[in-house]
């Protein structure tokens, strides 16, 4: 609920929940489809979730730019096809539980990390957008190196990366670049921050 409460989703049609539906074989019950936005953040206020939902960074790095309101089933079934299962079932297997009156406890927001407009010209750039998106619209610094990790191998990929270097996050509209520098600060990598480059 906390993210419905805060977020706009154009995709979510009629049409695209019924293909999504097409993935489970459970029913899936949707108690907000029949509210609005306004009756919804209401009810996360009365319920004690709307700070929750305020503070969760969206992310940008899948954020589609032209979302599909009227997705075709045969090509999903073949995105889910390319889709391996295995890594699934070990995230789940790896997951952390924890209640969600200490959800905030524990979540470094993007509020805690530090934002650079203009980089030293030591410091590296890491691009954490989906490799499509930084094909649409490449990041091209003068000064700069600029390194392409995206968001899902950021993890795996940071501790190769040289200790006595600054790093500054990159995406488009900075919320997955925060959040996981936030997330790389709380696990003591002092040397990561945003590049926030003004607009």
């Amino acid at each position: 609920m906390t993210g419905d409460a805060v977020a706009q989703v154009s995709s979510q049609t009629l049409s695209n929940l019924n293909v999504v539906d097409r993935a489970s074989d459970e029913v899936v019950l949707r108690p907000l489809v029949s509210m609005d936005k306004e009756t919804i953040i209401n009810i996360a206020r009365e319920i004690g979730t709307e700070s929750f939902a305020r503070n969760m960074p969206e992310y940008c790095g899948v954020i589609s730019q032209k979302p599909a309101t009227r997705a075709k089933l045969h090509k999903v079934e073949a995105d889910e096809e390319e889709m391996d299962a295995a890594v699934l079932a070990s995230a789940v297997e790896a997951r952390e539980e924890t209640a969600i009156s200490r959800l905030l406890d524990t979540t470094t927001t993007p509020e805690d990390v530090e934002l650079v407009e203009t980089p030293g010209v030591e410091d590296v750039i890491i691009d954490v957008r989906h490799p499509f998106e930084g094909e649409q619209s490449p990041l091209k610094l003068t000064n700069n190196e600029v390194m392409k990790i995206p968001f899902y191998k950021l993890n795996q990929r940071v501790a190769e990366l040289p200790g006595d270097r600054q790093y500054l996050l990159y995406c488009d509209r900075g919320a997955m670049s925060r959040m996981h520098a936030g997330h790389l600060k709380s696990e003591g990598h002092a040397n990561i921050k945003v590049y926030a480059p003004a607009s």
